[in-house]
């Protein structure tokens, strides 16, 4: 980052760059800014009208959502939740987490994506402090969408975890016990095992099956990953589908084969896979687990388990498809409450949601499973209860579509899972949507009267402003998480207003993170608006493979290594020997005239790194 000198009047008419290495502007990076509609009153609805319209979580921000006593969770005795979450709009790429209130960030994830997808997952989730669950957000900002499906009594067989890592093929990535870490990509028509059992949380002995978040990351060809007890034959199932490049997550329930393990399948190319648990299920408990069984294929030539649902072509807009579920792929004829499905739609034509409910439902609720664009391949798994005749409808909102269900498993009536019409708990957009032809439930619209969305450590915000060091504000590393272009600051020998006061400043063109560590022998710091609070720096718990404009600090926000990026003219980066702002802290960079590939090494020894947006996302290497 480039030391420039800079008046410090008002209108900061004078503007006087010194710039050693490169003639460009140097920038602190931030996340975009949040992108709330202004005045906006219309809301996206909720069931009871809380959390509606709340705004984005910005990069490094924590919401806490009430759960229960909300959606048909009881106030009280609820010990987990199942849930649909979505993120949309995403200005970076980025991953969010879903774990209990009260508890430490884990070092999971429940949802990865890039900027601008839409990307659904199922997520049962351990409730924490007074009913609730929080959801942590790693760099741009995002809107975030959640649907209860259904929730298990705190004393059920179900056990939900604060989430785990299992799994990480990549390497230099950690596991929860260092096993089946770095272990390399999986390649085609491969499978390999994972053992669950006594890790993580679960149990050595008597776990029938478990809940998992798996992910892949970096497929090389368009492909499907089927996971299967251990030691079964592999079905004709899948629990993801993607594309080459794609990182796609899914969550599933897996029963457990021989040893406590499970069998992850690969069918093209060589994908890395993440694999996190959520919870587990007793052996003879509520839950029973299945070899996964395809119960309905639309396409055309393609087979399910029995010979039932296949082959109807796609489902058009506004479309109604109602699917038995009992009696089929291993679920009995008759005391099924609810089961657990993947479902996945492909080749839609336009836009769209697919809502899966109980065939008795009054009226279809206004929530999704699968959110998404024409074109894509989206995969999600479900929990939905069984309607009286033994079947549950799935909704296609808008253009046609193909879907595919796979079942994995069954809840017995009046076990331990409650079954629910799905009901939105939450939805951060602020722009009203579009009308359509179909009759939504009318709800208010006022903000949430009780836990409001917060962000966790360190609680307090520091406001734009001039502040006194070891008065006002102590030194020390901080962070400004909401800034955007504009942004300026300065660290100061003291308050006369002159640039003799000036130590070091920077100012920023455009959206991204900034990090700068303040000195015990600066004598004060000067923020403007366009920076946005700024926060002590707290490392997150997981590192990020992957990241867009901002600084980051290495080891601790991402890992050392070799990363490649698509740069359009104009792109800038350095490495950092230190956040302060100083050119003494730059230990290399460079400004790209003419865009293309670039690929640069970050060093272990490097403090930080940072770059501008005009340089893409960079992305480790192998």
């Amino acid at each position: 980052m480039f030391a420039g000198v800079y008046g410090r009047s008002m209108r900061r008419i004078l503007v006087l760059i010194i710039v050693a290495l490169v003639s460009v502007l140097p920038t602190v990076f931030v996340t975009a800014s949040r992108s709330s509609a202004s005045g906006q009153t219309d809301q996206y609805p909720t069931v009871d009208g809380q959390y509606s319209g709340t705004g984005v979580i910005p990069a490094r921000g924590f919401f806490t959502l009430q759960v229960a006593g909300r959606g048909g969770v009881p106030a009280s005795g609820a010990g987990a939740v199942a849930v649909n979450v979505t993120v949309t709009n995403p200005t970076a790429s980025s991953f969010l987490t879903v774990y209990p209130t009260g508890q430490a960030l884990p070092t999971a994830a429940n949802l990865v994506f890039s900027s601008g997808q839409t990307v659904p997952n199922m997520v049962v989730v351990k409730l924490g402090t007074n009913g609730q669950i929080t959801m942590y957000n790693y760099g741009g900002n995002v809107d975030v969408i959640v649907d209860v499906q259904g929730w298990f009594p705190a004393d059920s067989s179900f056990t939900g975890l604060t989430p785990a890592r299992l799994m990480d093929t990549r390497p230099g990535y950690p596991t929860i016990d260092s096993q089946y870490s770095g272990t390399g990509s999986i390649g085609a028509s491969a499978t390999t095992d994972l053992v669950i059992s006594g890790r993580g949380g679960v149990p050595a002995t008597d776990v029938g099956a478990v809940a998992l978040n798996i992910t892949v990351v970096g497929a090389t060809r368009d492909s499907y990953l089927t996971a299967f007890p251990s030691g079964a034959s592999r079905p004709t199932a899948a629990n993801l589908n993607y594309r080459a490049g794609q990182t796609v997550p899914n969550m599933v329930i897996a029963k457990l084969g021989a040893g406590g393990a499970i069998s992850l399948y690969n069918f093209a190319g060589n994908a890395d896979l993440v694999v996190d648990v959520l919870g587990w299920f007793p052996a003879t408990g509520s839950f029973v687990g299945l070899t996964p069984a395809r119960l309905l294929e639309t396409r055309g030539g393609l087979p399910t388990i029995d010979g039932q649902s296949q082959g109807g072509g796609p489902v058009g807009p506004n479309g109604l498809l109602a699917l038995t579920v009992v009696n089929r792929g291993g679920v009995p004829a008759t005391g099924v409450g609810a089961v657990a499905l993947n479902v996945a739609v492909t080749s839609p034509t336009a836009t769209s949601f697919l809502t899966a409910f109980p065939s008795d439902a009054p009226s279809r609720p206004t929530a999704a499973n699968l959110n998404f664009t024409a074109g894509q391949t989206v995969p999600n798994m479900i929990i939905v209860k069984v309607g009286a005749n033994g079947q549950i409808t799935l909704f296609n909102f808008a253009g046609s579509t193909d879907i595919v269900v796979d079942v994995l498993g069954w809840f017995p009536a009046g076990s331990g899972y409650t079954g629910l019409t799905p009901a939105r708990l939450m939805d951060s957009r602020t722009i009203a949507p579009p009308p359509t032809t179909t009759t939504t439930t009318t709800t208010t619209t006022a903000p949430p009267t009780t836990n409001p969305p917060t962000t966790q450590p360190p609680a307090a915000s520091i406001k734009p402003g001039t502040y006194t060091v070891n008065g006002q504000i102590a030194p020390g590393r901080y962070t400004m998480p909401a800034a955007k272009n504009g942004c300026y600051w300065e660290r100061l020998s003291g308050f006369s207003g002159t640039l003799d006061d000036i130590i070091v400043n920077d100012f920023q063109a455009f959206n991204g993170v900034a990090i700068i560590d303040i000195a015990g022998s600066d004598a004060g710091f000067d923020f403007d608006g366009d920076c946005g609070n700024m926060r002590l720096y707290t490392p997150p718990a997981a590192l990020t493979p992957f990241f867009a404009a901002g600084a980051f600090i290495v080891g601790q926000d991402i890992p050392a290594g070799t990363y490649t990026s698509t740069a359009v003219a104009g792109c800038y980066w350095e490495r950092n020997s230190g956040m302060g702002g100083s050119l003494d802290d730059v230990n290399a960079n460079d400004y790209v005239s003419t865009g293309g590939q670039q690929i640069v090494t970050i060093q272990p020894s490097d403090v930080g790194f940072h770059s501008n947006d005009k340089c893409g996302t960079w992305v480790l290497n192998g």
